[in-house]
């Protein structure tokens, strides 16, 4: 299947306790810790993608709420190889943030990633490679600080 011309992140959390954490994937391929990410595929919304994404990079077997968050990024096109299927003149693809509460949620990495780590958001910033991520990351902080998450994506 095609891709599209957009990108999707996801930062996954959960509440342990009094604390929140962020969830951290190490990627295999480039050996950098990121957010969930990835595209949409022909047809597909990036709200759609970000569950799809979501359930296949951590493996879960039901759909955890999905919050759109309001960081968006631009990515290069010359990154992605399907890129010369794409309308002519497409040199940058938005890359939409989201954010899914895990709590309680059992977890699988996939094959993409070598790792996975629950941290609290200073050392989540830290180690974050992107900053599409670490401005995703500071703004589902600062939401979940100020109970201010929007509904979730249905």
């Amino acid at each position: 299947m095609t891709r599209s011309p957009f990108q999707i992140l996801v930062v996954p959390f959960r509440r342990a306790s009094e604390l929140i954490e962020f969830g951290v994937l190490r990627r295999e391929d480039m050996d950098v810790w990121q957010a969930v990410v990835g595209g949409g595929e022909e047809g597909e919304t990036p709200e759609r993608a970000a569950l799809r994404e979501t359930s296949e990079e951590l493996g879960l077997e039901m759909l955890a709420p999905l919050y759109r968050l309001q960081t968006m990024a631009s990515v290069p096109a010359r990154f992605f190889a399907d890129r010369i299927s794409w309308p002519t003149g497409t040199y940058v693809v938005p890359e939409y943030s989201f954010a899914t509460n895990l709590t309680g949620v059992q977890i699988t990495i996939s094959r993409e990633h070598t790792d996975m780590q629950w941290l609290g958001y200073q050392a989540a910033h830290d180690v974050l490679r992107f900053d599409s991520n670490r401005t995703a990351l500071g703004e589902l902080h600062e939401r979940l600080l100020a109970a201010d998450l929007p509904t979730p994506v249905e």
